[in-house]
């Protein structure tokens, strides 16, 4: 790929430089991680937050972190493949396109350019494949059951922070109450809400879990984080849901966004979509 060498001077990474080991290709990666936490004062604005949750629901074929990652390099980024793969649609990246860094799951890092960057064959946005919201209730609710969280219903009585609370004795070490009056979407917007909850940490110590603890500073700011995880996972499944509308709500009446990690939610987002394909 002729344009890589360039990726130093990207914004995002103006220091990077092209690892040469794979020892260093991980620590590249945690550098990533940790860049992204400091960029994440740019998405205290509302407004840029909305464009930022907007692109990774629309960015399906990407994780919700590379989708972040990004939209801050190109936020106006529609389709991005990597050159090889632009060369098998029968296109190629112009000369003296920049790419963009993205994450590969177990293996080297990416080097991306979106379809405004290129040239060749015409080419349609892939489609959106429809989402079996049955089978992703279904696989998250039994995946999760693994890691002690139980979904039951009917609901049970409500309680002042919602339907997911420590389990009782003779109970799982989590419980999440679901409506089953309802019908499938609404159950997994509320599984996938309460699941957020309690991967982001909102419910305190919980010795021997994968997740932090970190409650929330008070109630709204719990319920933005958690409800934009849910925006983003249920967004990009088509799923309407009551948490991603409050995030809306706030958006649109205030200018900055609660505190928040937008590292762990997007991390969290990524693994909530994970469980239930």
């Amino acid at each position: 790929m002729g344009t890589e060498a360039s990726v130093h001077q990207s914004p995002l990474f103006p220091d990077w430089q092209p690892p040469a080991a794979a020892g260093e290709e991980r620590l590249a990666e945690l550098r990533a991680f940790d860049e992204l936490g400091h960029l994440a004062r740019r998405y205290r604005d509302s407004r840029t937050f909305g464009s930022l949750l907007d692109f990774v629901i629309k960015m399906r074929d990407l994780s919700p972190y590379n989708a972040a990652l990004l939209h801050v390099q190109k936020p106006a980024a529609s389709m991005v493949r990597t050159a090889t793969e632009w060369l098998q649609l029968g296109r190629q990246p112009l000369p003296g396109a920049q790419p963009a860094l993205l994450l590969h799951p177990g293996g080297p890092l990416q080097f991306v350019f979106d379809v405004s960057e290129t040239n060749g064959a015409p080419v349609a946005p892939p489609a959106a494949a429809p989402v079996d919201v049955g089978a992703r209730l279904e696989n998250t609710i039994e995946r999760v059951r693994r890691e002690g969280v139980a979904a039951v219903g009917p609901l049970f009585e409500q309680e002042p922070r919602g339907r997911l609370r420590r389990g009782k004795a003779g109970e799982a070490p989590f419980t999440i109450g679901l409506d089953e009056a309802q019908d499938e979407a609404a159950r997994y917007a509320t599984l996938v809400y309460e699941l957020a909850r309690l991967f982001l940490g909102h419910l305190g110590e919980c010795p021997g879990c994968d997740w932090p603890s970190r409650p929330p500073a008070d109630d709204i700011s719990g319920r933005f984080e958690a409800g934009a995880a849910a925006a983003i996972v249920c967004g990009r499944a088509s799923v309407p849901t009551e948490a991603g509308a409050f995030v809306r709500g706030y958006l649109q009446n205030f200018a900055e966004v609660p505190e928040l990690s937008l590292d762990l939610l997007l991390r969290v987002s990524g693994r909530l979509e994970r469980l239930g394909k």
